[in-house]
């Protein structure tokens, strides 16, 4: 954690939880003041040293209330929690998807686009896939998926680009990423002229339960980590605190139904700090 991180945790934190964090000071300081009356009422020792030492007192009650308030104030840049009947633990923390060593769960289009800079934006995760795990050889890429989505249903469409091929909303194809798979969702829906990607929740959360049936049957349990899918360039158009609830919740309802790997871990962008209060998300479900 850089100096500037802490600047920025303490900056979004004190404009979110000041009055909490106040409250919370002030309940250290009664707490102090408590103990101090108990004391000097049962020991003249006690009462002659608060006397003599004021100036030391005073700061002593100062500092630890304003420790208590940078505790409680100061935004956290990982949760976790375990999901309520189950044995899986989700973890929600910033940084980079591809630097973490799980699989990996991505959302793409429907057609499984490979061509990046005219469909598939260089920005996206979809992109950044082909770009950094697959050196940006589209021509291995679209082989890949071709060769994990054979026997799969789709839909012959007269799209002027190659694929022309659709699938279903929640259609997964697992691509090897030695030691790790990656799982790539069907998410979103493809204008077949203009190739802009849209979704909307119902579409989100039928690819997320075709998404984590896939990865029960073909990730042998293995550690998962996934984005704040629908949140890019197939944005479903809901906050991302929204968003991240929706995920959650979906992860939770998958997982008491069927169940989920021991480690699940959604990997939000720096650039979602400001919006998403995370702590939030674990105090819900540590009620539960």
């Amino acid at each position: 954690m850089t100096f500037g991180g802490v600047i920025k945790s303490y900056g979004v934190g004190i404009r979110r939880r000041w009055m909490t964090g106040l409250t919370q000071a002030l309940s250290a300081a009664g707490a102090i003041w408590l103990v101090t009356e108990i004391s000097t009422k049962v020991s003249d020792t006690a009462e002659h040293w608060i006397k003599d030492h004021g100036n030391y007192y005073s700061a002593f009650v100062l500092a630890v209330s304003a420790i208590w308030f940078l505790w409680h104030v100061y935004e956290v840049r990982s949760v976790a929690f375990n999901l309520p009947t189950t044995d899986t633990r989700i973890e929600i923390r910033y940084g980079d998807l591809f630097e973490e060593s799980t699989d990996w769960l991505i959302g793409v289009g429907e057609f499984f686009d490979s061509d990046v800079g005219h469909v598939v934006s260089q920005n996206s995760l979809h992109g950044k896939l082909i770009s950094a795990t697959y050196g940006g050889d589209t021509m291995l890429f679209r082989a890949l998926v071709d060769n994990a989505l054979t026997g799969v249903k789709g839909t012959r469409t007269q799209r002027p680009i190659t694929p022309k091929t659709k699938y279903d909303i929640g259609t997964t194809a697992v691509l090897a990423r030695s030691p790790h798979k990656v799982f790539l969702v069907a998410m979103s829906h493809t204008d077949p002229e203009t190739s802009k990607a849209s979704s909307d929740v119902p579409t989100l959360w039928n690819a997320l339960r075709g998404a984590l049936t896939s990865v029960r049957n073909h990730g042998n349990g293995a550690p998962l980590s996934l984005p704040l899918i629908g949140n890019g360039q197939s944005s479903v158009n809901i906050a991302p605190q929204h968003l991240l609830r929706l995920i959650v919740l979906a992860l939770v309802d998958y997982g008491r139904r069927t169940g989920l790997p021991r480690e699940v871990n959604i990997i939000v962008p720096e650039d979602c700090f400001e919006a998403l209060d995370i702590r939030e998300i674990r105090r819900d479900w540590r009620k539960r």
